[in-house]
């Protein structure tokens, strides 16, 4: 019996070869999205989920930040016995040299010895215990070890930073994995050692730079957390930074729950639990309009099988086992599907990646458990998608059948809904794909307060006294305009300086520049009447705002200590604009004073030409140190990477339920018409034209995309506002948005209804009267 129902349901699928290639295409194209955002969401949620200790570690934070002064750790254990050990992390950048003597810039994590025995990283030489025994040990990742030494061992080999600082490697690390808070690094070296290349011995006994990550591991079966406001109370009356009232909370991070805690750290990554629900929601969306147009298209063929229906009823087949058979074919499809969107996601999956921004490896992720789920998953879609189409067709009597009132009495409300809803699905996604494009253009083209076209940077690595030579020859070369020295920027944030101001906490971001800089940027300085002198400021419009002073102020006095204050510049923005400008304050820098970035305004012309130049005098000055480079205008556009990745998934999910609406509503325009064959066959014999027929027939499946459209609006309109909401500036939505979305959508629908409308009132009334 089986043999023989799947001999004829392949029959069935061959006869019809364009419904068959619409449903199973239909489903392996919205398949291929949900494994490929469901092995993306699995990846997400199960960050540093391989952590032996997880459960026992945690990150100090201040609610905002987790940014520490490096004696905080060994405090807090020295006063709390339910802490076993901490480690620091600092994330930095240095020069090194490779066995070619060619010179490199790497990454490197300053951390702890306790990292290594805290968190399950993996080793392929070295011990964990042992590989910081010493100041000057090293550990590199696995693939920049064999970058710089090939496939033999490094271990007990010397290697220089930065010109001046040997180290010896002592271990090899397993390169750091994807799904771990941790930013990827090309070695691991003491935190300590940053006390040297800062030359700054105090750093590690000062509570006076706070820019380190603090993570704890506890003993078994304590809870720190419980210790959270007798710790607090502590900071508040010895640590300056609560003191003051620029840190309020502090918090421990459970391991497991930083990645979308939100909180920046040195060394850290993190994702949005927003943007993983919004992909959930999308994987879902999709999985559900897959199946709708499954049963859209079973329904529409239902009229083809029917006598088949009825033959095995006369026969003696019972309602119960027809139903099992058509879910059985519907699982058939399912799993072809499946194997299909298998090979389609595989094909797509580096495109997928990129977009992404992420490394997922379908081939790593489909175990034997993984598969066995995704094949229950398969199986259980098989049996909803099969549900309704079976009882639609098996509901019938043989006799009606075989008569031929089955098309009389088969109504397609049900199917109409389901098309209403497919299509008021697209044009929500239409609408916010919209708006999301228009929110990221609107950032994008934001006047941000300064130029920033044709300028690159790069970090310097000149000594002080080299700054004018380097100058001199830059500018020499025909593409560069200007060149300027700073230490804080637009793009790096500049450096925090907060302060106690007439009994209220302020923060500033210090920018340290020269008059160069100043004139590439385009920041416009009013001058306030007091006279330039060392020890004078400039200070942004917000600056003014927030200490209380007027429009020009000539000074401003703290502690008892007054500052000069030479001129006020205009706001500009030193963050992305999901934050709003704060105070700011541009000091001159010395010549003294070591400077952080390079800046060169270029020409638009031949400009590769010009930046190979640059690189020419940088090496012969630096000794062949690379001049790793970037644009300003880029660098501001990645700020809004995350925004854009949104867009362009939602868009690709957008095409794909379109497409998908357009099989729900072909099929659904055939099973409509299907039913009204002797209807259209008797209008024409009485006079009607093709064009009336047309008409009446679009008009009666267009309402239900126009009930959509209706429905679709407010829904979009909600979910646009409260994504918008997350962003201090943000771009309008306006009407034609919405009328526009939906014109595309009513578009796509006419021609594919009007193209069966067409072909059902162009043919022969005779034929169609005799067939009925």
């Amino acid at each position: 019996m089986f043999y023989s129902n799947l001999k004829i349901f392949l029959k069935q699928l061959l006869r019809n070869k364009m419904y068959s290639t619409i449903t199973i295409m239909g489903f392996s194209i919205s398949l291929m999205f949900v494994i490929l955002l469901s092995v993306y969401i699995q990846q997400e949620l199960s960050v540093d989920d391989f952590h032996v200790k997880k459960d026992r570690i945690y990150r100090l934070s201040t609610g905002e930040s987790s940014s520490f002064a490096p004696p905080i750790g060994r405090r807090l254990m020295g006063n709390y016995p339910e802490i076993e050990t901490y480690t620091r992390l600092y994330k930095s950048d240095g020069i090194i040299v490779d066995i070619n003597q060619q010179k490199l810039s790497f990454n490197y994590h300053l951390v702890d010895s306790s990292f290594f025995t805290m968190f399950s990283f993996p080793f392929c030489e070295g011990n964990p215990q042992e590989v910081f025994k010493t100041k000057n040990s090293i550990v590199l990742t696995k693939s920049f070890a064999n970058r710089l030494f090939g496939n033999t061992s490094p271990i007990g080999r010397v290697i220089e930073i930065n010109s001046q600082f040997k180290f010896v490697v002592t271990g090899i690390i397993e390169d750091i994995p994807e799904n771990t808070h941790i930013e990827s690094c090309d070695a691991f070296l003491p935190f300590t050692s940053l006390a040297d290349f800062w030359h700054w011995p105090a750093l590690l006994t000062t509570d006076s730079n706070n820019s380190f990550a603090l993570y704890f591991l506890t003993k078994p079966n304590t809870n720190i957390k419980s210790k959270e406001s007798e710790i607090l109370e502590n900071f508040k009356k010895n640590f300056w930074m609560y003191r003051g009232g620029f840190a309020k909370a502090v918090v421990f991070e459970p391991l497991t729950d930083i990645y979308f805690g939100g909180i920046k750290a040195s060394g850290s990554k993190g994702n949005s639990k927003q943007f993983i629900i919004i992909f959930s929601a999308i994987a879902i969306l999709i999985l559900v309009l897959a199946i709708i147009n499954y049963i859209n298209l079973s329904i529409a063929l239902s009229s083809l099988r029917s006598r088949e229906v009825a033959i095995k009823k006369l026969h003696g087949s019972s309602k119960g086992r027809l139903i099992l058979q058509f879910i059985s074919e519907s699982i058939f499809i399912c799993l072809i599907a499946f194997n299909i969107a298998l090979l389609l996601s595989k094909l797509v999956e580096p495109v997928f990646n990129s977009l992404l921004n992420t490394h997922i490896n379908l081939s790593q992720r489909f175990d034997l458990g993984t598969t066995l789920i995704y094949l229950g998953g398969i199986v259980l879609i098989g049996i909803i998608s099969g549900l309704i189409p079976s009882f639609v067709i098996t509901r019938y009597k043989a006799i009606d059948i075989i008569k031929g009132s089955f098309r009389a009495k088969s109504k397609s409300v049900f199917g109409k809904v389901l098309i209403s809803f497919q299509y008021c699905t697209a044009i929500i996604l239409i609408i916010c794909t919209w708006i999301i494009v228009k929110q990221t253009n609107y950032m994008r083209n934001y006047d941000i307060g300064f130029k920033k076209e044709n300028i690159i940077y790069f970090g310097n690595v000149l000594e002080s006294n080299q700054r004018d030579a380097f100058r001199d020859e830059v500018k020499k070369i025909s593409g560069v305009v200007n060149i300027g020295y700073t230490a804080g920027s637009p793009i790096d944030g500049g450096n925090n300086n907060s302060f106690d101001y007439n009994g209220k906490p302020m923060s500033f971001q210090i920018f340290k520049v020269d008059s160069a800089f100043l004139d590439m940027f385009g920041l416009i300085i009013t001058p306030t009447g007091t006279a330039y002198s060392k020890d004078a400021v400039c200070i942004n419009e917000a600056a003014v705002k927030a200490l209380g002073l007027s429009d020009l102020p000539k000074s401003y006095t703290n502690g008892g200590r007054e500052t000069p204050i030479y001129g006020v510049v205009n706001n500009f923005y030193f963050r992305d604009l999901r934050q709003k400008i704060g105070p700011a304050m541009v000091l001159t820098l010395q010549k003294d004073e070591f400077a952080w970035s390079v800046f060169i305004k270029i020409d638009g012309t031949n400009q590769q030409n010009t930046i190979s130049k640059i690189k020419k005098i940088h090496s012969d000055f630096t000794k062949g140190l690379p001049m790793d480079y970037d644009y300003v205008d880029e660098t501001i556009h990645k700020w809004y990477a995350k925004e854009e990745q949104t867009a362009t998934i939602i868009g690709y999910l957008t095409v794909l339920a379109i497409i998908i609406s357009v099989m729900g509503i072909l099929a659904m325009a055939t099973f409509y018409i299907q039913q009204r064959i002797k209807e259209i066959g008797i209008r024409k014999v009485n006079g009607a034209t093709v064009g009336g027929i047309v008409k009446m027939l679009n008009f009666d499946l267009m309402k239900w995309v126009l009930i959509a459209f209706v429905v679709a609006c407010p829904v979009a309109y909600y979910i646009s506002m409260k994504w918008l909401q997350n962003f201090p500036y943000k771009t309008s939505i306006i009407w034609w948005v919405f009328i526009a979305s939906g014109f595309i959508a009513l578009i796509f629908a006419l021609v594919t209804v009007s193209w069966q409308s067409w072909r059902a009132a162009s043919r022969n009334p005779v034929e169609s009267l005799r067939n009925e």
